[in-house]
């Protein structure tokens, strides 16, 4: 397992399981525990939900069905849209640990920047972590101008910043700039394998790119297994989805090959601004309307 130190000291698995849309309003809880337990029997204990998937009572139970102890778990959630605010953030970060059934989060995130409600949000999050009730801050889908924004009035940096990153939407300057300030990059979507946000076409995504089909092959392994390497090599956090035990495992199985500079760089020229998901620029209009589930 692959691990990368955070800002604050603390330890973060690089590779996690990315719970978006496994369950919510699509599978009953049952089926997302049984999802989440093959994870664990892989290996699995990097674990990224949020208060608006619907799934993080089915996390709780898996955890403590899993007898795994507490402290070899990285379990991450997110405060959504409309909990934003002093007091909805503290009300929904009790909530999310009372659908995990736990006593403390390992990293909390901004879902998606609300700068009219940043100060506010960001406030009751270093509360929360004074509180030592999470043990990181950080924050998802940021753009530059929203972090340039938090740093005027927060104490607490934030740790990572996760967004849309895949072969085909490299982010590379704000990526840079991220890392510059010692704020690491969490690729959600890190496949590039589709979004309800958007009628992506099977023969536009990464995984069957030419470029990475060949890698593979000149590696023996699999597309996805080389976007996944390609991130953590260049000292990212990865969350990919999958919820067959195959596709869980091949993604966890990444220890036997590594990309050469010029293989890296080739997957890094495959950028072309491609967005597959929500666009922090637009998606509040949208997000401000979605209810978190209950």
């Amino acid at each position: 397992m692959y691990f990368l130190e955070l800002n604050n000291g603390v330890e973060i698995p690089q590779l996690g399981m990315g719970m978006a849309a496994i369950g919510s309003w699509q599978q009953d809880d049952e089926y997302v525990t049984e999802v989440i337990l093959k994870a664990m029997s892989v290996g699995y204990r990097h674990f990224d939900t949020g208060s608006v998937y619907g799934n993080e009572r089915a996390l709780g139970r898996a955890i403590k069905e899993s007898g795994l102890a507490r402290e070899e778990l990285f379990i991450t959630s997110k405060v959504w849209d409309t909990e934003q605010g002093t007091n909805k953030t503290h009300d929904a970060f009790a909530r999310s640990l009372e659908r995990l059934q736990l006593e403390y989060l390992d990293l909390y995130l901004i879902h998606w920047p609300m700068p009219a409600y940043t100060r506010e949000t960001w406030g009751a999050m270093e509360a929360l972590y004074q509180q030592k009730k999470v043990r990181a801050l950080g924050v998802s889908n940021f753009r530059k101008s929203d972090i340039e924004q938090l740093t005027t009035f927060s104490e607490v940096r934030p740790v990572c910043n996760q967004i849309e990153l895949h072969p085909y939407f490299t982010q590379q300057p704000l990526v840079d700039y991220c890392q510059f300030h010692k704020i690491a990059i969490c690729s959600w979507s890190p496949l590039g394998s589709g979004s309800t946000w958007s009628g992506v076409e099977a023969h536009e995504k990464p995984l069957i790119d030419p470029v990475i089909v060949d890698i593979a092959k000149n590696h023996g392994v699999t597309s996805g297994q080389v976007i996944l390497k390609w991130n953590i090599q260049q000292h990212r956090i990865v969350i990919p989805k999958a919820e067959s035990l195959d596709h869980i495992r091949n993604n966890f199985l990444l220890s036997d090959f590594n990309l050469s500079n010029a293989e890296i760089q080739a997957i890094n020229g495959l950028n072309c601004n491609k967005r597959l998901g929500g666009d922090p620029d637009y998606v509040n209009q949208k997000n401000i309307m979605v209810k978190v589930p209950d």
